[in-house]
């Protein structure tokens, strides 16, 4: 790749051999500031995870090659909630900034709203994870709320802003 071009990223759904590659993902000091994950995941955590999977939970990863870089989820709530989803993302650390985050958030939206009709999704972000912020909010999301002293991170408590994005004309 030429340095001066932007990389280029494979969008695919995860799939159980991802387990270890997830794992070293959300291990990285960068992806666990930003998660509710703590120190030293394990892999059988990645594979049960992956295990449970179903109908109603999307699971992307993105690639460089044939170095896994980031995931993000969509997890479809139900009964009357059946119209919002859960987000979640995570970038490798090196690559934060580099254009994975925009590229799987892209292929979320287009996951939800042409083809699984959602109209809410939403997502808890600590409020000092300004580049997250930013994309969400280049995808149309809104804050929503702030949450105080809402999770522990290396010992200190840290508030979360609520973000959510309704559809920007969703179906009947």
């Amino acid at each position: 790749m030429n340095p001066a071009e932007p990389p280029s990223f494979t969008i695919r759904a995860a799939r159980k051999d991802d387990a270890l590659a997830i794992t070293a993902l959300r291990n990285m000091p960068g992806v666990r500031h930003g998660t509710l994950a703590v120190p030293f995941g394990q892999t059988a955590a990645s594979i049960a995870y992956l295990e449970k999977l179903g109908p109603d939970n999307h699971l992307l990863v993105a690639e460089a090659g044939t170095e896994l870089v980031g995931t993000a989820s969509l997890n479809r709530h139900t009964g009357r909630r059946a119209h919002v989803a859960g987000l979640g993302i995570s970038i490798a650390d090196p690559w934060q900034g580099k254009g994975a985050g925009t590229a799987l958030m892209s292929a979320l939206i287009d996951l939800a709203d042409n083809w699984l009709g959602l109209v809410r999704i939403e997502l808890n972000v600590f409020t000092d994870n300004r580049r997250a912020i930013a994309l969400y909010e280049k995808f149309g999301f809104m804050i929503e709320g702030r949450q105080r002293a809402y999770a522990l991170r290396d010992g200190v408590l840290i508030d979360s802003l609520s973000m959510a994005r309704i559809h920007p004309a969703p179906s009947p």
